[in-house]
């Protein structure tokens, strides 16, 4: 448990993390659905929105290769688009070309008359271009159709061992022979990373966040945290009533934060040290 003391205002996540700020509640419940915690009806819409997209490795390769010779200096060579053209992958063309499995059949017309293009691919050609782009779509589809993610603990089990007693900090709150023993059979490797950087989220009890605000006057008002921002604090007291107090000139915040190493991590984690701690979570059984 950490304790902090100033005027508080909300923690903000870095920039790799910028949807969070301001909806974390929002991207928490996305978080659940995206490891598969949709209701089986949703799921199977979503599989019929987005289904199997089958490509065959020497097309792929072909078409990378006049890719790489037509498109890929104003498309990139990934087809995520540069500053000189846009992003290709998401081009609702292509992604009607791979979901109907059209092999370039529209696609081949389309470059032929959209304006700049003027290319007169054979229809084996188009059928490679469309196979090296919906290989593209394929790579940023997370889990590959699978609504359970893949190579989570793919990572350095030694190095994540390492990251928990040192530099990550993890064994100055947590112990692998108490809390979390057992844990890698407790939950899945997904739920082990959602837990590492939203340990409040999800279903059960959550331990509360205190918050003491001492006044100039010398008053002070303590409770359970509700909100807060630069200028008001609003805690729950024992008794189930809430209480507004202004934070004024003068006035000390003290908050005791459970959760304050974890939103701390946040911060400096790495993928990779995301992928090695979770590898080594994920050995405690």
């Amino acid at each position: 448990m950490k304790e902090s003391t100033g005027n508080i205002g909300f923690l903000l996540l870095p920039a790799k993390w910028s949807v969070l700020p301001g909806v974390k509640n929002a991207y928490r419940k996305a978080l659940q659905w995206s490891m598969g915690l949709l209701p089986l009806g949703v799921m199977l819409t979503a599989a019929a929105q987005f289904p199997r997209s089958i490509t065959e490795p020497t097309a792929v390769d072909r078409g990378s290769k006049i890719w790489a010779k037509d498109c890929a200096r104003c498309h990139g060579a990934d087809a995520k688009g540069t500053n000189a053209a846009p992003d290709m992958i998401r081009s609702t063309v292509i992604l009607h070309d791979r979901r109907e499995n059209l092999r370039g059949k529209e696609l081949a017309p389309f470059l032929k008359t959209s304006a700049p293009h003027n290319f007169n691919y054979s229809d084996k050609e188009a059928s490679d271009i469309s196979q090296f782009l919906s290989a593209q779509i394929n790579k940023i589809l997370r889990s590959g159709y699978n609504d359970k993610p893949q190579g989570l603990t793919s990572g350095d089990l030694e190095a994540g061992k390492a990251y928990f007693n040192g530099q990550g900090e993890c064994a100055k709150c947590h112990s692998v022979t108490g809390d979390l023993a057992g844990v890698g059979k407790r939950y899945s490797p997904a739920t082990l990373q959602q837990k590492i950087v939203f340990p409040q989220g999800g279903l059960g009890k959550k331990a509360p966040v205190e918050v003491t605000v001492k006044m100039p006057t010398g008053e002070t008002v303590s409770g359970t945290l509700v909100s807060m921002d630069d200028f008001t604090a609003t805690v729950k007291h024992q008794d189930g009533s809430v209480e507004s107090v202004n934070i004024v000139a003068g006035s000390k915040v003290s908050v005791k934060n459970p959760y304050a190493e974890h939103e701390a991590l946040v911060h400096r984690l790495t993928d990779a040290d995301m992928h090695n701690l979770t590898t080594y979570l994920d050995t405690l059984q």
